[in-house]
Parts: C-alpha cells; sequence; structure tokens
C-alpha cells in the first residue's frame, strides 16, 4: 500500500496520536527480542513517546493535540513508570483493567470512544492510530464520516501481519515503523537472581532429642 507523503498537505493539520500499548509493547516484544510477555523485557517508554512524537512531525504538517497513551493496571491503579508517563507534555495516559490473568479489559472501548469524541467535536482533522485490533474499524469509520482523516500505524511483524486486514482495508494512509525504529527502546529484563535458602540449624531441643533417640 501506497505511504501518503503528508508533509506536502497544503492546509495546516491539527491530529492526535492514539497509542494502543499493549499491540505496539506485544509486537514490539515479539519482533525484537522473541517475548511473549511483557515482563520479559524492559521500555524507555518516555524516550520511545518522544520518538512517535517527532515521526508523526515530520509527516503531518500542522499542530499536535496530544498524544493518548492506552495501557491497563491492576484496579486501573497506575504503575510508578505509567505515572511518570502521565508527566510528559502533550500525553494523557488512559488506563484499561488489567485482571488477574494479565489481561486488558477496557482498553479498546475508551480508544473507539476517544478517537469518535475528537472526530464529533471537530477537535482533529487527522488521527495517527497505533493499533492492530478490528475492534477499531467502526471508530474509524465513524471518524471517517465526521471528516477526519485515519493514518493507520503498525508495528514490522516478524512474518506475516499483525493487524487485521479490515484495518488496514477502511484507514487512510499505512505506515508499518520498522524494527530498527523500535530497537534501541526495548531491552530484555534481566533474569531473576534466585535467593539462596539458609540452611537450617537445628535447635539445642532437636539435637538432645536426637541423641536421646539414638
Amino acid at each position: 500500500m501506497t505511504i501518503l507523503d503528508l508533509t506536502t498537505h497544503p492546509v495546516a493539520a491539527k491530529y492526535a496520536v492514539l497509542v494502543d500499548v499493549g499491540y505496539l509493547y506485544a509486537a514490539a516484544g515479539e519482533v525484537l527480542l522473541g517475548a511473549k510477555e511483557r515482563k520479559e523485557y524492559r521500555v524507555a517508554a518516555d524516550e520511545l513517546i518522544q520518538a512517535l512524537q517527532k515521526h508523526a512531525e515530520a509527516r503531518i504538517h500542522g499542530e499536535l493535540l496530544r498524544i493518548y497513551w492506552y495501557d491497563a493496571a491492576r484496579d486501573r491503579v497506575p504503575t510508578v513508570d505509567q505515572r511518570v508517563i502521565a508527566q510528559l507534555p502533550w500525553v494523557k495516559v488512559r488506563l484499561g483493567n488489567l485482571n488477574a490473568r494479565g489481561q486488558q479489559k477496557g482498553v479498546d472501548a475508551q480508544i473507539r470512544s476517544d478517537l469518535e469524541a475528537l472526530a464529533r467535536h471537530h477537535a482533529v482533522s487527522d488521527t495517527i492510530l497505533l493499533a492492530g485490533d478490528e475492534d477499531m474499524v467502526p471508530a474509524v469509520e465513524a471518524a471517517q464520516a465526521y471528516g477526519v482523516r485515519i493514518h493507520l500505524w503498525g508495528v514490522e511483524p516478524p512474518y506475516g501481519t499483525n493487524q487485521a486486514e479490515r484495518l488496514v482495508w477502511e484507514s487512510d494512509t499505512v505506515e508499518i515503523i520498522s524494527a530498527d525504529f523500535l530497537r534501541s527502546f526495548f531491552s530484555r529484563a534481566p533474569a531473576p537472581v534466585p535467593v539462596p535458602v539458609p540452611p537450617v540449624t537445628p535447635s539445642p531441643a532437636q539435637v538432645f532429642a536426637g541423641r536421646t533417640a539414638a
């Protein structure tokens, strides 16, 4: 699919960047490290966000409204890393719930709601959506009906594709972020250090009981 050069757009746009962190982290962790779970790697999220912001600025001639960062946390209580991200300029953290199985709940609904609301209130003319789930399609279509252009970003897959085909079809432009672009922001988590178990020293009573039994 051809990627349009938006830098030649004659009218300055106002745009937002919506990032499904679960998709971004999982796809990058797989292609870079072969990881299946988030606990297997570390992410320099603040640096990654700055890089994504610059990447967007190079592609859309206009004003950034903000970056929406959709993640999840147990009982929606932000982690230390999420609190740091929330303090970054032009970044709005949205949290879904992380259940006991490590599954995210409510994240897709938040993305769809914000995407439609931004379009309905004419807050943006363009939206960059970094996501892969087909559940985004109705919100993409609704935003387009309000005149918003949707620019879908994906993460380079190790093979095949990691984005829903229909989501790719419905978006106005599509770009795949290369593994090389993401590489410096992801690192393998250090292996847990086993905690040594101290030897059990028998009490004097146990020693005496053993001698008596003998």
